[in-house]
């Protein structure tokens, strides 16, 4: 970039600041834009997943966060970070062009594996970086110390990638039954727990996802940090106030958990389901009001005069830093420009050509069959699934180790739940429940309405007892080849860092579940016809 102006030579106005800017548009422009596309890779998760709408906040408390900080800082703290600012307008602009070139794959790999937390990390982490950058250059060390927390701040609104996020639900859906059952028990109220599934002498009381603490453990941590940043509490104060919120946060759901359990035993389903949202709301704001108070408590650190009035306006303030110091970023503007739009012009002209499936091929045996009656769906599983249409069967089979055998049927129109639907599969939803899998997965032909399909049978044990099986997906009609050793992430398919149309075609999934004990034998030949007598399945139109 070609400067001939000291930082300190141009006058501290708001025409000094436009023409500041104006010398490093491209870094103001990607710096204002790459904000924008973290918060919106992340809008959908907040939307759609329960556990992390708080992050609705999280962008408003960082703004503020950094607002709050250099408004506190004297006069003198100005030209003195721009005297001690790093210059790096040595760096090669057609080398940091380089960089945007890798904007392509990585928006591929957003778009094609929506919910991938991987993908949305690097996405937000490069961000954080190109802003800790930023900071450094514009006002040396003591900038980038002061936006430090602001902007790792807005990590905690970011999902957590689903190998850490399931893995440790799951966990915890467990720990939580495990540690109720044990109260209940201190009670004098024997339970029959099954993975997380706590069984009452009323009936059953599922601890699914959103039940298993993991969300009062995200939004907790997100609440602790803000609270210490709130109260100005010193570092080690604010490390004391999310250890401990980690603790509330488990200590909330287990009461939770436990409130729940107990009025099943007392008063009956009908009660339990009514009081649930009311139960959980309460445990939830106690939990973060708890957190304030403790806060409170800890009492303030070493708090900032705020809002200062004595050190000029807003304006002479950011005039003030080194400005010139910032490298030409107008090579690297083009570059992540160009790979942006020209990787949804390849999407939009997929879209063109692609006629995605609207409606489900799979009909459940209602009307034609009496023996399957419908099951209902817990409303958070449901929530969670995200499908157009759903259905749970359940078949009384006399040949059945167990009398009956349960099936359900998913799907989902092309949007933004689709993208994620093959996240629900076997070998990661049914260990929440307390089953360990066994075996690998074998592939079976079954064939329903005439047409041979592609399934794969899974094997589960738990508690003494075991299970198969039988599951399918497909995408607008074709089935999904699964590849467990070639896989990305929870995925099944390889990586390619080019734009395809699998986001936009409609997923359907159709499962048949058969529990046995250990001393008995299944016969996976009985699945294969009983599948046929729970669903009917029309050819989708031939592909031209």
């Amino acid at each position: 970039m070609s400067v001939t102006t000291s930082p300190h030579q141009l006058p501290a106005t708001l025409g000094g600041l436009r023409q500041r800017l104006t010398y490093n548009w491209a870094f103001t422009f990607l710096e204002a834009v790459l904000w924008f596309w973290s918060i919106a890779v992340c809008v959908p998760f907040w939307i759609q997943d329960d556990n992390y709408a708080y992050g609705w906040v999280v962008p408003v408390l960082m703004f503020f966060f950094l607002w709050r900080r250099l408004g506190s800082q004297t006069r003198e703290f100005w030209p003195g970070v721009a005297a001690a600012a790093k210059d790096a307008r040595r760096l090669n602009p057609w080398a940091l062009a380089l960089v945007g070139v890798f904007l392509f794959p990585t928006e591929v790999l957003r778009a094609e594996y929506h919910q991938s937390g991987v993908v949305l990390w690097g996405i937000n982490l490069a961000k954080v970086a190109f802003s800790m950058a930023g900071a450094w250059w514009l006002g040396g060390r003591r900038l980038w110390m002061l936006t430090l927390f602001p902007l790792m701040f807005f990590l905690t609104a970011v999902p957590w990638p689903s190998a850490i996020a399931n893995a440790m639900t799951q966990g915890l859906m467990q720990n939580v039954a495990s540690a109720v059952r044990e109260i209940m028990l201190w009670c004098n109220i024997p339970l029959e727990q099954n993975g997380g599934m706590l069984v009452t002498s009323n009936g059953p009381v599922g601890i699914v996802e959103a039940c298993s603490g993991i969300r009062s453990l995200q939004s907790g941590l997100m609440i602790s940090l803000a609270v210490g940043e709130l109260l100005w509490l010193s570092p080690g104060r604010r490390l004391g106030l999310v250890i401990v919120s980690v603790f509330m946060a488990l200590l909330s759901n287990l009461g939770r958990t436990f409130t729940l359990c107990w009025i099943m035993e007392h008063d009956g389903p009908e009660a339990m389901h009514r009081s649930h949202d009311l139960v959980g709301n309460i445990a939830m704001w106690s939990y973060y009001g708890l957190i304030f108070l403790l806060g409170k408590v800890l009492g303030r650190g070493v708090e900032e005069p705020w809002p200062r009035t004595d050190a000029g306006s807003w304006a002479e303030r950011i005039s003030a830093l080194a400005w010139p110091n910032v490298p030409d970023f107008r090579p690297l503007f083009a570059t992540t420009l160009s790979c942006f739009l020209g990787v949804h012009l390849w999407y939009y002209l997929l879209a063109v050509q692609t006629s995605p499936q609207t409606k489900p091929y799979f009909t459940p045996r209602l009307d034609t069959d009496p023996a399957n009656k419908i099951q209902e769906t817990e409303e958070a599983v449901a929530r969670a699934l995200g499908a157009t249409t759903s259905v749970n069967l359940r078949r009384s089979v006399p040949e059945a180790p167990m009398g009956f055998v349960t099936a359900y049927h998913l799907f989902w129109k092309p949007g933004p739940h689709s993208r994620f639907a093959l996240h629900h599969r076997p070998d990661i939803c049914m260990p929440g429940q307390g089953w360990k899998m066994v075996g690998k997965p074998e592939p079976l032909k079954v064939t329903i309405g005439g047409n041979p399909l592609d399934f794969l049978t899974f094997n589960f044990e738990r508690d003494g007892l075991k299970a198969i099986q039988v599951w399918g997906v497909w995408r607008d009609g074709q089935a999904v080849a699964f590849d467990y050793n070639k896989s990305f992430g929870d995925l099944p398919e390889v990586f390619k860092p080019w734009p395809s149309n699998r986001h936009l075609l409609g997923v359907e999934l159709v499962s048949c579940f058969m529990p046995y004990k250990p001393n008995q034998v299944p016969d996976l030949a009985l699945l294969t016809r009983v599948l046929p007598q729970m669903f009917d399945r029309h050819a989708p139109p031939p592909k031209h």
